[in-house]
């Protein structure tokens, strides 16, 4: 990525028919206290600029000498003083053509003398329909005075701009750029002037008046210093190309062929002819600002505004639309797009102009389903190359709750070193209530930011997707109803600013049938689905069931085959309780593999990891994170709570560690302790004849009276059984962080969630037992309902020191508030804990509701906010679940896109 030169500029388009209004006298006290205090909101959101449309119309409606007489600038110096009052650059737009015609908002015409005064002033030589640019048939736009004219609008040109610089040179130091309207809309391009598909493509071009024709006839004869020259390289024997009708008729002809890539001397000599006049007039007009705009205004940059996106013409390609605004010198050329435009822009802004030039491109900032338009990157590549200074400018009007446009407006710039700010329309829209705001306050926090340093302050709103489509489905089934109601959902949520949909990728699903062999299908046509509506993906790789866990509403197991093929490949396994977790009241679960089985299962882990980034490597581009599952319910946790067992809230939870792994494992970590039985004996207070006879504690005697904080037997028990969690997690941390570390992953987080265990933290018989039978924390004399750093030592051991750039830690229970009275829960301080262990090494936070119910009222919503406000805190929020925001009930959709609102 680029680096981005700061600070940025912020500039907003201060809108006509506001400006209108003002310089309409008398305007009245309450118009300019109004926008006196819309000056002020902007300064202190951090806008940089104002926008001012300087209208040739509003200074001269009668006469062209009014731009002389002092009275006709009277309210833009009102307006100039009051900009500048509040400490706001003044960037004046100079119209020197109509603008607006398809946007009341913004137009702006001419003056009602000129078309009559330039007819009055043509030379003899110059035909009556010199001044308008026509079509084939004679229609003619009067949003702009013909190139071809310059001869005669030239010097009324230069009159408008000496009035505005004479009448308002006081106001030089606090004017930086001046923004020159040439063309239509103010861009630099020809009109497109053909409303007709049968027409042809002739019928776009608006170069068939007679001095048109004319222009080219003697550029045609200079060429080739005689008609029979020119004749013969046209192949047009016999003709008189000098005369208007019978060029216009080979001119039509011509421009019917451009699509041709057989085109010849004829299409190369009218493409070059067309795109130099237009090259020779841009650069006229900045030579005669440059000159007009020179001493005191010396310091101030001359701009050009460069159209990102052109109509499309006959359903035909990008080049001919080009051709037509006059970019193309050449059909079917066989340079490559970035020198041909580094090439029109070198012509156009030579080297003694280029120093004083700031562009605006247009067209930044896509609606939904749109593709950035290929001209836009044209002209940034020869922009750099030139090193002229771009800023974005959204070309069409800006839909601010539609954050897929606003975040590419707001990307685009601080993803390219040529950019060097945003100019936003307009003023009104961004300082209307709620949306606009945050949308000032956005741009404030990024505007002196460089590259994925500039993001840090943004949070991420995402949402998981349905545990799998088909759950929709009463007949379980997928159709394409759900599809379609599913995009549907996405188009809506990226509408809103969500960011990324997370999904689980189950194991069992894809590899369900046999190891090996992967089925990719439904994620495929998921993502694909992404894509299409803008949204990033964060795959969940899941290594356990669904089923069994709070909302689940699908069931999924691991890959069956797993178990027998394990046993089969090790004699040593007595039976599948080797694999799985057992509870201390003897039932197994089968929702994942058992953390002691990890050497038996790592392969396979690794093969499915290995599976699922080689098959979407062409996707990375569009995965905000990798998630990996650590254990039960994609949780860094044992499934002390689960349905298996006598899990029901609020309770202690049930310890899993008795399988014979397990045992085993307790037994050796023992021997690796100390250095002999007896050396135990003597720490503890025992009498045990070898290491081999210890059994495994009996749980209910370790939670009795508090022994899990009084016993150094139990705490040591304890230790072990957290410590193996812990080792668990980093080993997949580690092997995950090694596997996505070629080029096309590197920059991708690794994701790892883990759970708010929120009860029993209170509790003054046992406090945070759950937390410890979940394997979290350990137990320690002084355990009680407060912050002990238990949580830093937690990370610390799992997530290793050079990796901690690249994980992501997920956190649950957002959404809680402190609830002694119902199962001693203390859910807000543990989420204030976890930030701060996170924040203190180093390492992202994300966080998660846990449950769906407090997403329907306010409480919950309040949490949240707070969470994400507080410093340190959470980069974001992943929503459980996506079919929450689409009920019948529309408070969690409404809360969401008010909470989406306050962080942008």
């Amino acid at each position: 990525m680029d680096t981005i030169k700061s600070p940025l500029q912020v500039w907003v388009h201060l809108s006509a028919d506001l400006t209108r209004n003002l310089l309409q006298l008398p305007a009245t006290p309450e118009q300019f206290l109004s926008l006196q205090q819309k000056l002020r909101r902007a300064r202190l959101a951090g806008v940089d600029g104002i926008i001012v449309p300087v209208s040739w119309r509003h200074i001269a409606p009668f006469t062209p000498e009014q731009v002389d007489e002092v009275t006709a600038w009277h309210p833009y110096h009102q307006l100039f003083t009051m900009i500048r009052g509040e400490g706001l650059q003044i960037v004046p737009d100079l119209a020197l053509v109509a603008r607006g015609m398809s946007d009341v908002r913004y137009m702006s015409l001419l003056p009602d003398w000129l078309w009559g005064r330039l007819q009055q002033e043509l030379p003899a030589d110059m035909p009556l329909d010199s001044l308008k640019y026509l079509d084939q048939h004679g229609r003619d736009s009067i949003m702009a005075t013909s190139l071809w004219a310059s001869a005669v609008t030239m010097p009324y040109f230069r009159q408008f701009m000496r009035g505005f610089a004479h009448h308002l040179s006081a106001f030089a130091p606090a004017i930086r750029h001046i923004q020159l309207g040439v063309g239509p809309e103010g861009e630099w391009r020809y009109p497109f002037l053909g409303h007709y598909a049968e027409e042809g493509l002739s019928a776009y071009f608006p170069c068939y008046s007679q001095r048109a024709l004319g222009v080219l006839a003697d550029g045609m004869l200079h060429k080739y210093q005689s008609l029979s020259a020119w004749q013969q390289a046209w192949q047009a024997p016999g003709l008189d190309l000098s005369q208007p009708a019978v060029l216009k008729k080979q001119v039509i002809a011509i421009t019917e062929r451009l699509q041709d890539p057989s085109a010849g001397t004829p299409e190369r000599d009218f493409c070059r002819w067309y795109h130099d006049c237009l090259v020779d007039y841009g650069r006229e007009l900045l030579t005669l600002s440059a000159d007009v705009f020179s001493d005191e205004w010396q310091h101030c940059t001359l701009g050009l505004r460069l159209p990102g996106r052109l109509p499309r013409l006959l359903h035909s390609n990008t080049a001919l639309a080009e051709m037509v605004a006059g970019f193309i010198s050449e059909p079917h050329s066989v340079l490559s797009r970035a020198e041909i435009f580094h090439q029109t822009l070198e012509q156009l802004l030579p080297a003694g102009l280029r120093a004083r030039c700031r562009l605006l491109l247009t067209g930044a900032g896509v609606s939904h389903g749109e593709s950035e338009p290929v001209l836009i990157g044209d002209w940034l590549q020869a922009a750099k190359q030139l090193k002229l200074p771009v800023l974005a400018e959204n070309g069409q009007r800006l839909s601010l709750d539609d954050h897929p446009q606003w975040d590419h407006l707001v990307g685009s710039v601080l993803n390219h070193a040529t950019y060097c700010g945003w100019v936003i329309r307009d003023l009104d829209v961004l300082l209307s209530p709620g949306v606009g705001e945050a949308r000032l306050r956005q741009l404030t926090r990024l505007r002196h930011g460089q590259g994925q340093v500039a993001r840090l302050g943004h949070k991420a709103f995402r949402v998981m997707g349905p545990l799998h489509l088909k759950v929709a489905n009463q007949r379980q089934l997928l159709s394409e109803a759900e599809w379609r109601k599913f995009a549907e959902e996405v188009r809506t949520l990226r509408r809103m600013g969500v960011t990324a949909i997370s999904t689980d990728l189950w194991w069992g699903l894809i590899e369900g049938r046999q190891a090996g062999q992967f089925d990719w299908s439904y994620y495929d046509r998921v993502v694909a689905l992404l894509a299409q509506h803008d949204m990033q993906w964060v795959p969940i790789l899941s290594f356990h069931q669904a089923g069994g866990n709070v909302n689940d509403d699908f069931m999924q197991t691991i890959p069956l085959w797993l178990w027998g093929k394990l046993l089969e490949s090790h004699p040593e396994l007595g039976s599948v309780r080797d694999l799985q977790y057992v509870s201390e009241t003897g039932d197994a679960s089968m929702e994942y593999v058992s953390l002691w089985a990890d050497a038996y299962v790592m392969p396979y882990y690794r093969s499915f990891i290995s599976a699922f980034r080689d098959h979407y490597a062409a996707r990375s581009s569009m995965i905000a994170e990798i998630n990996i599952s650590l254990g039960p319910a994609g949780e860094l946790r044992y499934p002390s709570y689960n349905s298996h067992d006598w899990g029901n809230y609020p309770n202690r939870g049930t310890l899993q560690c008795y399988s014979p792994l397990a045992e085993q494992d307790w037994r050796r970590y023992l021997t690796s302790r100390f250095a002999s039985i007896q050396a135990l004996n003597y720490a503890f207070g025992t009498r045990h004849s070898q290491f081999e006879a210890i059994s495994m504690p009996i749980a209910d005697h370790l939670f009795e009276n508090k022994e899990y904080v009084y016993s150094a037997w139990a705490r040591e028990f304890l230790s072990w059984y957290h410590g193996a969690l812990v080792a668990h997690g980093r080993r997949i941390v580690e092997m995950s962080v090694g596997l996505f570390d070629d080029a096309a992953w590197r920059s991708i987080p690794i994701g790892i969630k883990v759970p708010g265990i929120h009860w029993e933290i209170s509790d003054p018989q046992a406090p945070r037992v759950a937390e410890i039978t979940a394997g979290l924390i350990k137990p320690h004399p002084t355990l009680g309902p407060h912050n002990q750093r238990e949580y830093v030592q937690l990370l610390d051991q799992l997530v290793p020191s050079e990796h901690r750039s690249r994980i992501v830690l997920h956190f649950t229970c957002l959404e809680m508030i402190n609830k002694d009275y119902e199962g001693y829960s203390r859910a807000a301080d543990l989420v204030g804990w976890f930030a701060d262990a996170a924040h203190e090494l180093g390492i992202a936070l994300m966080g998660e509701n846990a449950l769906a119910g407090e997403l329907y009222g306010e409480q919950g919503w309040k949490q949240i906010a707070s969470a994400l406000h507080r410093t340190p805190g959470f980069g974001g929020i992943t929503f459980l679940r996506m079919q929450n925001f689409f009920d019948e009930d529309k408070t969690p959709r409404e809360r969401l896109q008010w909470l989406i609102n306050q962080f942008q």
